[in-house]
């Protein structure tokens, strides 16, 4: 099993839910998170002159989702697909090892807890 961590724009989180569901990945948890990547931020004076400010975080959405090990490249174009603009703040796509799982209700174990 493995755990897609995707960090994505606020306005793509209903279309790529959507989009999840529709291919049968209906289990994910999502929260609102604020963050920023290596870019600084920069705005402009009243003057029009450029002014970097140190660290401005941003609003994003995160979803989590564990999915068999097979399933991981579906995913992850579903993801690509819905969030790519080809603009900086598209956000980031993180996979990680799950070694353990149980469904608490039943005690099941392992891949089982996906059905």
């Amino acid at each position: 099993m493995k755990e897609v961590m995707a960090i994505i724009r606020p306005n793509k989180y209903f279309a790529t839910k959507r989009a999840l569901i529709k291919e049968g990945f209906n289990a994910m948890s999502t929260r609102e998170v604020l963050g920023r990547g290596k870019r600084k931020a920069v705005f402009r004076t009243e003057l029009q002159e450029e002014e970097t400010v140190g660290i401005e975080f941003i609003a994003k959405r995160l979803l989590d989702i564990v999915v068999r090990d097979e399933d991981v490249p579906k995913v992850m174009r579903i993801l690509l697909e819905e969030n790519s603009t080809g603009h900086p703040g598209d956000g980031k796509i993180f996979v990680l090892p799950v070694s353990y799982a149980m469904r608490v209700r039943t005690g099941q174990e392992g891949d089982d807890i996906l059905v």
